[in-house]
């Protein structure tokens, strides 16, 4: 069939004219056929058309026709067929299709060639669209990153104060009423200390960056260290606290299986106004592959919850009922952690429960059993002498006054007073005229950082073959690869704000004992380094 510009019919292959008749010559090709697809309402568009066609008669409603137009010497063809004209030759500016009929199986072939093609061009599009999008989402986690690396700096800086001070407080003599109070500023600062940690470990859960550890840890005295802090917890609410006994050692994240553990009992007594709480440990028998199962199921007597609250409990940011968020508080986050971390471990998470029978939390794992590490050494320094702390020289560089305030209030019961330098060029030079048993370093300050200057006095340690001085950041900042950092530059380990009292005090006694330990040896690292 033949087409000319205007848009009639100038001619017809033989077996559409056995179909349709000799009158479909001189017709209008609009009055004789309708486009399936694509939409198209004149010769212009079709001229232009670069896809697949499907052509419906007017004539004949049974007859339906496939195609395929492309430009060649100027006119438009189907690509199989003969091109009928009236004389049998292609003449003038005609719009001419090849005749066909519907069961031609090499149109088939080329339609599926046709579609391949322009599948992977598809494909390559939106692979194409995929690695932007891709660019574009790693660089929004990597400024969100960012954000919250600041966000955790900055409320971490005066939450330091609060908490410090308080902690100095407690162990003054107070009145009922004061204590009473004082006692509300630290709950409260440990409420906010909690979410601002929940909001970071979520944060490293959807950036797919928070890793779990493998050491050996003492799974017995995990549970009852914990179980102290629960036992008090339940108390004040009038609650009774209850724990199974546990036993061996185990490889694994102790830190994290301490989270999951703390988070559901925590939740647990927050949801129990009367009653208490069980925290269960089960023990299997050692599979082939030495792995041990074990079971932790933390039962409450509290409010309890429906099914539907229990298929949406492990999502983020979700809690039990709008209601629960206003009288409970959270942020919904604790449990969704939970499951990330429970998962990693290989393990499962679940939950059983009905309104107003309480809850059970299970958690499933296998770990590997292994020996207890040789015992360390305890509170004495090798000649069974209990180590004083009064006698350590302390460096601290901080910035921040209130911060500088906070740690000397904390160090005075412990009979240490630090020199203070303000900033990290000013720890340098302090440390080149004066002689540190112990460094604890800001990271980030002004005019030189806590990595630079570290750099930098270990460097002077170097020159004057000193032996080196142990150097402890002490910062708001402790994501993994931040830690990480401090290590490579040459620290010896982190303390986090706000400060941990009796973590300071663990770091400081072990800095006494190997200098008690070491009396009588050349003090080599007290030398002025040059």
């Amino acid at each position: 069939m033949a087409v000319t510009p205007e848009g009639l019919i100038e001619a017809a292959g033989p077996s559409l004219v056995r179909h349709l008749g000799e009158g479909l010559v001189g017709r209008k090709f609009l009055d004789a056929f309708k486009f399936e697809r694509p939409r198209i309402h004149d010769v212009a568009e079709l001229i232009g058309c670069k896809q697949s066609i499907i052509l419906k008669s007017l004539f004949n409603s049974d007859l339906r026709l496939r195609g395929l137009v492309k430009v060649q010497d100027g006119l438009l063809h189907l690509l199989v067929g003969h091109i009928p004209t009236a004389d049998g030759k292609v003449g003038g500016q005609m719009l001419v299709f090849s005749d066909f009929a519907p069961t031609d199986s090499t149109l088939d072939t080329h339609l599926i060639s046709v579609i391949h093609q322009q599948l992977l061009e598809d494909a390559q599009r939106i692979s194409k669209e995929l690695k932007a999008k891709s660019r574009q989402a790693e660089a929004a986690n990597e400024a969100k990153t960012q954000f919250l690396a600041t966000v955790s700096h900055e409320i971490r800086t005066p939450l330091n104060g609060v908490l410090g001070m308080a902690d100095f407080l407690a162990g003054t003599e107070l009145a009922p009423e004061q204590r009473e109070a004082l006692s509300i500023v630290i709950d409260s600062g440990q409420g906010l200390l909690t979410i601002l940690n929940d909001v970071l470990d979520y944060s490293k859960v959807e950036a797919g960056e928070l890793e779990l550890e493998n050491r050996a840890f003492d799974l017995a005295a995990l549970i009852k260290g914990a179980s102290g802090l629960f036992h008090v917890k339940a108390v004040e609410k009038g609650l009774h606290y209850v724990s199974s006994p546990a036993r061996g050692w185990f490889m694994g994240d102790e830190t994290r299986l301490r989270q999951i553990l703390s988070n559901l009992v925590f939740n647990a007594i927050k949801f129990t106004q009367f009653g208490g709480v069980e925290l269960r440990v089960e023990f299997g028998e050692v599979r082939d592959d030495g792995m041990t199962p074990l079971v932790f199921e933390v039962e409450d007597s509290g409010i309890g919850m429906s099914e539907e609250v229990q298929a949406r409990l492990f999502k983020p940011f979700q809690q039990g009922e709008v209601t629960t968020a206003r009288k409970f508080g959270g942020t919904g986050l604790g449990l969704a952690i939970c499951k990330n971390l429970v998962e990693k471990m290989g393990g499962e998470i679940s939950v059983r429960s009905e309104n107003g029978r309480g809850s059970v939390f299970r958690v499933e794992l296998a770990l590997q059993a292994t020996e207890a590490p040789a015992l360390a050494g305890d509170d004495t320094s090798e000649s069974g002498q209990q180590v004083s702390l009064a006698s350590l020289r302390v460096l601290a560089a901080e910035d921040n006054a209130t911060n500088r305030i906070v740690l000397g209030a904390l160090l005075k019961p412990m009979g240490v007073e630090p020199a203070f330098a303000e900033n990290g060029r000013e720890a340098v030079e302090m440390f080149r005229e004066e002689s540190f048993d112990v460094i604890l370093m800001d990271v980030m300050m002004p005019e030189m950082s806590g990595l630079e200057a570290t750099r930098a006095i270990r460097q002077l340690e170097s020159n004057s073959d000193a032996k080196p001085v142990p150097i402890h950041a002490l910062t708001a900042n402790l994501m993994r690869e931040q830690v990480a950092q401090y290590l490579e530059c040459g620290m010896d380990g982190a303390l986090g704000k706000p400060i941990n009292v009796e973590e300071l005090r663990g770091t400081l006694e072990g800095v006494a004992h190997a200098k008690s330990d070491a009396q009588g040896t050349p003090d080599t690292h007290n030398r002025k380094a040059s």
